[in-house]
């Protein structure tokens, strides 16, 4: 343990320290399609250098007005994430170029940007971008882990496939975590705006200022007010297929589960889709309530980790940052056992009690800071996925 982190009674791990002060927990060599059009060279360029994080996702031109900004908030957040050690970033043509380069000068980091339509061929521009991501690995071959504390962390907060055992297994134990993570100065953010209706009055009592409370209870009456303009009604169609047949009946009983993985810390405030939280604290992050989506946003806004608590499986992930699944639905665990990490299900049955859950949880996520791997990132899953308000022109 560091002499810091000890003199302040919070916990030691270990990271990369950035320029701007933030640990990563991960050095991801980040090869970046910022364009559908460019995401063929991107491929064919990371598949040359083993152990590049390749992101090619479906990003579009020509959007307007917020999806314009989102994409390209996105796009910056994913250059410069704290678990980013250095970036071979793909663009269309030579504005692009010049933007993105102006992007990373700010990043504090090994960073080379290619524009597709400054190539001579396919081959040229493929050729070209393993020279680049070549260059990147040597400046970053330098870095070297070095010792931060719990309170360095932003960990996104997510569940899927809720169901009875969520509520009482894998949200609570997450929620157990949150509150150590806060304690020690960290950050937390929980988001799938969809997931609170029905907990209004949980989100206003915990709120840590009245102002709070309504931004958060005001983004989840507007989000309930939107995806009733096709007519029909989200308290009608959720809890889903797969909720109701792990048991869960009504949509507060599905909410109010999900809220467990907040802990008892209180809400700060609202965050826009992939905005960093502005302070440390628990934060409310409003998002749609696909999880690549929701994860998206969170680890956007910079969470370092993802703790994803699991009731029937669900394989959501952002490869950016490691996810620990969590899950005490005892067939869950035994079907799914090469993508589960922290098996809880013994509170089922009270072969063990929340704290003794919160302390294998505690000791997983440490591990993963200094560098076990994930189930998730053991099979590379995950998505980056930017929402959409609005259709393309």
């Amino acid at each position: 343990m560091s002499t810091t982190a000890a003199e302040h009674g919070r916990p030691a791990i270990s990271g990369y320290r950035r320029a701007d002060g933030r640990l990563g927990i991960r050095n991801h060599l980040l090869v970046l399609s910022t364009l559908a059009l460019t995401n063929r060279v991107a491929q064919l360029a990371a598949a040359a250098e083993p152990g590049c994080l390749l992101v090619a996702g479906d990003m579009q031109r020509g959007l307007r007005g917020r999806d314009a900004m989102l994409q390209e908030r996105v796009v910056q957040a994913l250059l410069c994430h704290p678990n980013v050690g250095g970036a071979v970033v793909f663009v269309h043509d030579s504005p692009a170029r010049e933007r993105m380069q102006a992007w990373a000068r700010g990043s504090g980091r090994p960073v080379q940007v290619l524009a597709f339509m400054e190539g001579r061929g396919i081959g040229e521009t493929v050729r070209r971008g393993r020279q680049a991501i070549a260059e990147v690995r040597a400046v970053m071959d330098t870095q070297r882990r070095s010792l931060g504390h719990l309170g360095e962390l932003t960990v996104a907060l997510e569940c899927g496939g809720s169901d009875a055992t969520s509520a009482v297994c894998a949200n609570p134990t997450i929620g157990g975590f949150v509150d150590e993570v806060v304690a020690s100065g960290g950050s937390a953010i929980v988001s799938e705006t969809a997931e609170f209706i029905g907990a209004e009055a949980v989100v206003t009592s915990r709120a840590a200022t009245v102002q709070a409370g309504r931004d958060i209870v005001q983004a989840i009456r507007l989000r309930e007010e939107l995806m009733k303009a096709d007519g029909e009604d989200y308290r009608g169609v959720n809890p889903t297929p797969e909720n109701i047949a792990g048991g869960l009946s009504t949509l507060v009983e599905k909410s109010m589960g999900a809220v467990a993985k907040c802990g008892e810390s209180p809400f700060m405030g609202r965050l826009d889709f992939a905005q960093p939280p502005p302070s440390p604290g628990l934060w409310f992050m409003d998002t749609p309530f696909f999880s690549p989506v929701s994860i998206t946003g969170m680890v956007c806004g910079g969470a370092q980790l993802t703790l994803f608590g699991i009731g029937v499986f669900n394989p959501s992930a952002v490869p950016l940052a490691p996810t620990i699944r969590v899950c005490g639905n005892p067939a869950t665990v035994r079907e799914w056992s090469d993508a589960i990490d922290i098996d809880v299900s013994m509170l089922v049955d009270g072969r063990c009690g929340l704290p003794e859950a919160v302390a294998l949880l505690r000791l997983k996520a440490h591990a993963v800071c200094d560098g076990d791997l994930t189930w998730a990132e053991r099979w590379g899953e995950g998505q980056v996925i930017v929402p959409r308000e609005s259709p393309s022109l």
